[in-house]
């Protein structure tokens, strides 16, 4: 088997529809409203930076809004700023679980998967990631054969990634064959 080094990722937080769009915003004794649009949040500083209807830019500290715009912006950073704060680095791990001779070369078997480090590099947690991954990989044809496509599907959750901090994920494992030929002298009827 030969494997097609390709991962594909998607990290998904809560999605929300119309995130870069005008909401109104209540103040937290609901006495006033304000028309604006999602900048930034952080949840570090307990403000959020957003742009009202007039253009200007403002920041407001999050305890002046109501519960419900609270949980709106909470949920706008996982989504919004996800693939902005989060990095992703992969490694390839593999593990020899077994090898042989055959008749002109040496078969070896590896358990291959993949170790994916994610890092936030934002000044705010995120919570309830879903990491989701295809592996995909092709066996060699042999004496003519077609290649066969294959594909390893996987997910993973991170609860919470505080700032400044590192996960790591292990992919699902993929059973693997090398086959190497031998020299002349190794091989069935060599001298």
């Amino acid at each position: 088997m030969k494997f097609l080094f390709t991962i594909i990722l998607a990290i998904f937080a809560t999605a929300l529809s119309g995130a870069t769009e005008l909401r109104s915003f209540t103040s937290a004794d609901g006495s006033k409203t304000l028309k604006a649009k999602v900048l930034d949040v952080s949840t570090a500083k307990q403000t959020a930076r957003i742009q009202r209807s007039d253009g200007r830019s403002m920041t407001i500290p999050l305890k002046a809004l109501s519960s419900d715009d609270q949980l709106f912006l909470k949920e706008w950073y996982q989504s919004s700023m996800a693939g902005r704060r989060l990095a992703i680095r992969v490694s390839d791990e593999e593990v020899k679980t077994g090898e042989r001779k055959a008749n002109n070369g040496r078969v070896t078997a590896y358990d291959s998967r993949f170790k994916l480090n994610v890092r936030n590099n934002g000044d705010s947690s995120f919570e309830n990631i879903e990491v989701k991954y295809c592996i995909f990989y092709t066996i060699d044809g042999v004496d003519g054969a077609k290649n066969q496509e294959l594909v390893s599907n996987g997910q993973a959750n991170i609860s919470n990634i505080a700032p400044r901090t590192d996960q790591d994920i292990t992919t699902n494992a993929v059973k693997l064959t090398k086959v190497r030929p031998l020299p002349a002298s190794q091989c069935v009827g060599g001298t």
